[in-house]
């Protein structure tokens, strides 16, 4: 047992050394190309500077307290965002999975207004909360929401009902099994749903920023960047947007990994 917990293991490190590999190098040739073409005058330069001149100053912007106050401070509105749609959209969409009657009478009403984008929305926020940060917050909550609804639903609905009807067989009431066995089947579904919206809500926040142009968080400093005449720093800032999306996606899907490494899904990535 021990030398086969050890062989998957080992096999596990080695997926993930190749799955690293494939990255980086899909990394340095996409650089590659943007550096040539930059080189080239593909573009013009004020437009599309190189790389390594934008990989430079953003190396730069990662040591100015100032950019590392607004990144904080869109990170802040972001999750702020993030936790209330959770807190609002999970359970909805666990009693709407769980009840056909409540699915069948919403499922119009939340595909009709799923697609309405948030920056359409900009105006109404902008006179709810002003141009402050909970116009951000406001926002992200309506485009995080969606995503974790939905798949919370789905969740809901590919619970096996004979597992449902096997706990009420034991004597477990329907709340109870609803939090026993349905839910613990349906987390994993829902953590996807948290996973995707983490991106969405970060480009959403950064974009009602941009919008609003209210100066703060990174949205406000691209803005102003902007105002100077280069692009130079408004790559840079986009690419370390890119990176603190990608750490955080990152850290979500180890925890979720950790935490669901029991369902079937999790099992197969990994063999």
């Amino acid at each position: 047992m021990a030398t086969t917990s050890a062989g998957y293991a080992r096999a596990r490190a080695r997926a993930g050394f190749r799955k690293t590999i494939r990255g980086v190098v899909g990394i340095m040739v996409a650089l590659a190309v943007w550096q040539v073409l930059a080189s080239i005058g593909f573009v013009r330069p004020e437009w599309f500077p190189t790389a390594t001149t934008v990989l430079g100053d953003a190396v730069a912007l990662l040591g100015q307290s100032a950019f590392t106050l607004q990144v904080l401070s869109t990170l802040y509105d972001m999750l702020l965002g993030l936790i209330i749609s959770t807190v609002v959209a999970v359970p909805l969409g666990v009693l709407l999975g769980r009840f056909p009657l409540a699915y069948r009478m919403s499922s119009v009403l939340v595909e009709a207004m799923r697609p309405i984008p948030a920056l359409a929305l900009t105006p109404v926020a902008i006179l709810l909360f002003g141009l402050s940060g909970a116009t951000t917050v406001s926002l992200v909550v309506w485009t995080s929401t969606w995503p974790i609804l939905i798949n919370s639903v789905y969740g809901m609905h590919s619970v096996d009902p004979v597992a449902l009807d096997t706990a009420r067989s034991f004597g477990l009431g329907r709340w109870t099994a609803l939090y026993r066995v349905a839910l613990p089947s349906a987390a994993p579904f829902i953590a996807t749903g948290i996973r995707i919206a983490i991106g969405i809500a970060l480009a959403v926040a950064v974009a009602t920023e941009m919008v609003t142009g209210a100066g703060s968080g990174v949205g406000g400093w691209i803005v102003q960047a902007s105002s100077g005449g280069s692009l130079i720093p408004v790559y840079a800032a986009a690419v370390l947007v890119g990176l603190v999306g990608y750490l955080l996606n990152y850290l979500f899907e180890r925890i979720e990994r950790r935490l669901f490494r029991w369902h079937l899904s999790y099992r197969k990535e990994g063999a």
